[in-house]
């Protein structure tokens, strides 16, 4: 499953990404992260952009993410 997403991620982005190799440790965790961001990135979420803005740094800040 990893494979395939960095597959796809390397299509789209030119490489591969490291959160993918990190999260293919927990499949939980990368399906989790997998199916958030295809809900996000659809355009179809009830959120506005500044809200969806607030949750990124949010969860970054969480998460210990200097930047």
């Amino acid at each position: 499953m990893a494979r395939l997403v960095q597959l796809i991620l390397r299509v789209n982005v030119g490489k591969s990404v490291n959160p993918i190799k990190v999260q293919a440790h927990s499949t939980r965790a990368m399906l989790a992260s997998f199916l958030a961001n295809a809900i996000m990135s659809t355009g179809r979420a009830r959120i506005g952009n500044d809200l969806r803005e607030l949750v990124k740094i949010r969860a970054a800040t969480r998460n210990g993410c200097p930047f």
